[in-house]
C-alpha cells in the first residue's frame, strides 16, 4: 500500500507542532535489526548494499515517535530543496535532525551505529512529490519491507519487532531533558528536533 502525506513547505514550524495528534499519518518507513552479533564492518557493507542514499543506519534508541521521524525527514528534505542542508547526503542531514546538533560529526557520534549497541533501525527516507508548495512523501511499506529482508540476508542480520518508542534512555542518549514522561514530550522531542538549525 503507498501512502501520501500532505505536508506545505509554508509555516512547517507551525504545520508541524499543531498536526492533529491523532492524524493518521503513515508509519515511517523504519526496520529494527538485531547486530549484536555483526562485525566491525558493518556500516561498511550496509553502505554497499542499500539501495541508495535515501537509506541508512541509526542507533535504535534514537527513534522515539513517529512525528520526529516525519519531522526530521521534512526538514531534510527541505534543507536539500533551498540549498541550506549542511550535510553533503540527505541520510547525513537526517541523522543530524535526529541528532538535535548542528554538527554532522556529533550526529553520527549521537545516534550512529556503535559496535556496542546490539539493535539497530535501517531506515529509508521516502521520496516525495511536489505540487502547488506541497511535497508529497511516497511510502511503499512492503517495498521498503523486501529491501530490509533482502539487505538482512547479505549482511546477516535478524529482523525483530520494534516500533518506535519513547524512553527514558532514548530521551537522556539524545540530551533532551525531560524531567517526566507525560502528554507534552512529543512536543519536546519535536522542539529538540526542529533546534538542530539553531544549536551550534
Amino acid at each position: 500500500m503507498t501512502f501520501h502525506l500532505i505536508v506545505r513547505r509554508k509555516r512547517i514550524i507551525e504545520k508541524l507542532i499543531h498536526l492533529p495528534r491523532y492524524m493518521e499519518m503513515p508509519p515511517f518507513p523504519c526496520f529494527m535489526v538485531d547486530v549484536s552479533n555483526c562485525n566491525a564492518d558493518l556500516i561498511s557493507d550496509f553502505l554497499q548494499e542499500r539501495p541508495n542514499q535515501n537509506w541508512l543506519m541509526m542507533a535504535d534508541y534514537a527513534a522515539l515517535t513517529n512525528h520526529q521521524l516525519w519531522t526530521a525527514w521534512l526538514f531534510s528534505q527541505r534543507a536539500f530543496a533551498t540549498g541550506r542542508a549542511l550535510a553533503r547526503s540527505l541520510d547525513a542531514e537526517f541523522l543530524r535532525y535526529i541528532a538535535g546538533t548542528h554538527h554532522v560529526s556529533e550526529a553520527f557520534k549521537k545516534v550512529g551505529i556503535q559496535e556496542s549497541h546490539d539493535k539497530a533501525w535501517i531506515v529509508n527516507l521516502p521520496e516525495y512529490e511536489e505540487n502547488e508548495g506541497e511535497i508529497y512523501p511516497i511510502v511503499d511499506l512492503k517495498q521498503s519491507e523486501e529491501i530490509v529482508s533482502s539487505i538482512s540476508q547479505k549482511l546477516g542480520l535478524q529482523q525483530i519487532d520494534g516500533i518506535p518508542e519513547v524512553t527514558n534512555y532514548g530521551l537522556e542518549k539524545l540530551g533532551i531533558d525531560v524531567t517526566e514522561l507525560d502528554n507534552n514530550v512529543e512536543d519536546i522531542i519535536i522542539g529538540f528536533t526542529i533546534s538542530s538549525d539553531l544549536n551550534s
